[in-house]
């Protein structure tokens, strides 16, 4: 799948979960795409997990290697991460994450302005300490090709 294949099949997903929670589509799109390595990750690939969503209740899991970063170190590290039937459905999942997380209110009071709620969701949704910048420049990648 290219790029621009990816960037279409994410944009229809994230404007479909996208009516019924707010999100931001297009910032949605930008982290499928960071976190998955435009689809090309094993976790998107076998799980259908594109934002690296850590298993929970409710869905099947598969345990992958992933990289944590802790004390500005980055480290391999095993982990449970959550099993999806669709890109919708692991959409669907993050913006509820993203709708319920007390610690997220600060993004969705910032769902009208892409930049105030990149930088809020990514206080807390990576270990990155550049999360910030790298999700919005792939933000900038994804609307070159819309």
């Amino acid at each position: 799948m290219t790029k621009k294949e990816f960037v279409a099949e994410a944009h229809a997903a994230a404007l479909e979960s996208a009516k019924q929670s707010g999100m931001p589509a297009l910032v949605t799109v930008a982290q499928a795409a960071l976190e998955s390595n435009w689809g090309a990750s094993g976790l998107s690939q076998q799980a259908k997990n594109y934002f690296g969503i850590k298993a929970h209740k409710g869905h099947g899991e598969i345990v992958m290697e992933t990289h944590e970063c802790a004390h500005g170190v980055e480290h391999e590290v095993h982990a449970a991460f959550a099993r999806y039937g669709s890109m919708l459905e692991c959409f669907r999942c993050r913006d509820g994450i993203l709708s319920r997380g007390a610690v997220y209110a600060a993004a969705r009071q910032n769902r009208d302005n892409e930049q105030d709620f990149i930088r809020e969701m990514a206080k807390h949704w990576a270990t990155d300490p550049h999360y910030a910048e790298k999700l919005t420049a792939v933000l900038e990648e994804v609307k070159g090709m819309l």
